[in-house]
């Protein structure tokens, strides 16, 4: 993985002033951090391809997923606390998710912004990345009680599948 990450470093410096191949790697590059647990590097990688790139799906989408995918890791270690332990640690846990899920929502609403924005025909081919961004975020509003929130992103996942 190391040797990965240096190619891929070294690819960032060989695409010129290409800032969307650029944004890209750098999306990449937050990619394989994450897959090695190495949190804070992906969160870098990403944050500096939306640096360069705001507008983007990948970073956007990317980033929410990651804290979506520990908080859900945070509640499945809640639900293994011994019921008898006394130590906070299952609200620890507990809250330690919640804030992970209040971090996806900006990411989230952000990749469905970008696919809002496309052309009817690339909204088409996006359909399953939309769907993906709208079913995480109604489970987050969800985990957050974010009941209006819950309704109208639920609703319009509901029409997305009407649509199909």
């Amino acid at each position: 993985l190391d040797k990965s990450r240096e190619c891929m470093m070294s690819a960032t410096s060989k695409v010129g002033d290409d800032i969307n191949k650029k944004a890209a790697l750098l999306c990449q590059i937050a990619q394989i951090y994450e897959v090695t647990n190495e949190y804070a590097e992906a969160e870098s990688k990403y944050n500096e391809s939306l640096t360069l790139v705001s507008n983007q799906f990948g970073a956007n989408y990317n980033m929410g997923k990651m804290f979506y995918n520990r908080a859900v890791d945070k509640l499945d270690a809640a639900n293994n606390v011994d019921p008898n332990d006394e130590t906070g640690l299952y609200d620890k846990l507990n809250d330690e998710a919640k804030a992970l899920f209040g971090q996806t929502v900006l990411y989230f609403n952000n990749a469905i912004a970008f696919i809002d924005g496309l052309s009817e025909d690339q909204k088409k081919h996006n359909q399953a990345n939309l769907y993906n961004c709208l079913n995480a975020l109604k489970t987050v509003y969800l985990r957050l009680e974010m009941t209006d929130k819950f309704t109208e992103t639920n609703n319009r996942l509901n029409s997305l599948n009407v649509g199909k």
